[in-house]
């Protein structure tokens, strides 16, 4: 029989394993989450101790954020878009003066009411001897009407109406009118003015502001005042300030400028010499609005001029809760990085919903309720 070494028995380690030191163990906090193994014990780690609650936490938070992202994007349309104009053709259909007729003579009715069809929704310019006396947004029946300030002796009044990009329709019959006053005023030379004063940004060369606009052609003094509309923007949005411009020649200065924006309001500015001014307006909604500015000289005569603006409600608006929820749930959930997250879910929850079976159907818990049994 073989003797045994007491020594060499009692030197020789119980276990044959290899006794690892985790870089970890001196990591509490991930300990506490149960993101990393626990402290070595010698002991094995029983399967209840796993992150699946605190691993599912956080798909959780990142979902929120996820979704709330998802919805925000699409409630503020942020995607974006390249277009471009293309001029197609123009009215088929021109403006034509219905009222007053041709040869009509007028005695002392200035400015005179110009009434006339043209194409729905268009915008309408009113000339007097082919210079821009007035305009005016068609109305939906399709019909304007725009006031006229007319001069002595024969006035030569033509229409036409304008699409989305400015372009015209076709020339109608002009309409000549002889106006007759009672106090004859010599009458000054025109600057050069606009054959529309709507500006497009983009399609109106040089021009994306009536801030920026410059007169042209020489602006005198003496004879009638007037006053011309030479630059309105396409479309005007809610709540927000644009600027009109006008001109100002003729007449003895200072100039009172009163602005009717059809809304209501009012705004009163004074002019020094003649010259182009600028003017802030604002609309809360929206709606077609009729623009009528009057001039008065320092010898109290006065003149009038008139446009329209369109105003819309296109721009982005505040959204309130239940608006928000409705982009929020209307969101696209097959959008990248949506199913990344999808998927790590799911393999969470498996291997949860696994480890729980397991646990509780598995060799292991058949072994112990056999023991017991026993």
């Amino acid at each position: 029989m073989k003797k045994i070494n007491p020594t060499t028995a009692r030197s020789r380690p119980k276990s044959r394993s290899k006794v690892v030191k985790l870089a970890h163990a001196k990591r509490p906090v991930l300990r506490h989450l149960k993101l990393v193994e626990h402290k070595h014990t010698g002991k094995l780690v029983k399967t209840r101790h796993s992150s699946y609650v605190a691993l599912v936490g956080i798909l959780v938070v990142v979902g929120f954020f996820l979704f709330i992202t998802q919805g925000i994007a699409k409630a503020d349309g942020s995607s974006v878009s390249i277009s471009a104009v293309v001029k197609g053709a123009g009215p088929t259909v021109g403006a034509k003066i219905t009222s007053p007729i041709d040869g009509f003579n007028i005695i002392n009715l200035n400015p005179t009411q110009v009434e006339g069809t043209c194409v729905a929704d268009s915008f309408v310019v009113v000339y007097n001897d082919s210079k821009l006396s007035g305009s005016t947004i068609c109305t939906s029946a399709g019909v304007f009407d725009v006031n006229v300030q007319l001069h002595e002796g024969a006035n030569v009044l033509s229409a036409r109406n304008f699409d989305d990009l400015n372009q015209a329709g076709p020339d109608t019959p002009a309409v000549t009118v002889t106006f007759t006053a009672e106090t004859v005023a010599q009458d000054v030379a025109q600057p050069n003015l606009p054959e529309t004063p709507v500006i497009i940004p983009g399609v109106t060369p040089g021009l994306s502001d009536c801030a920026n606009y410059t007169p042209t052609g020489t602006l005198t003094t003496g004879g009638q005042p007037h006053v011309a509309v030479v630059c309105v923007p396409q479309t005007v949005q809610v709540n927000e300030d644009h600027n009109i411009g006008v001109l100002v020649w003729g007449g003895v200065p200072p100039y009172a400028l009163n602005f009717k924006w059809g809304s209501g309001d009012e705004t009163l500015i004074s002019m020094d010499a003649p010259g182009y001014k600028a003017v802030k307006v604002h609309y809360a909604s929206s709606g077609t609005y009729n623009i009528n500015v009057q001039v008065t000289d320092r010898g109290s005569t006065a003149a009038t001029g008139q446009s329209a603006v369109q105003v819309t409600n296109s721009a982005t608006q505040p959204q309130d809760i239940a608006q928000i929820i409705n982009n929020i749930t209307g969101a696209s959930w097959f959008e990248t990085p949506v199913p990344l997250y999808v998927i790590a879910v799911g393999l969470t929850l498996g291997f949860w919903g696994g480890d729980i079976f397991s646990r509780r159907f598995g060799a292991k818990h058949l072994r112990k309720k056999t023991r017991r049994a026993s």
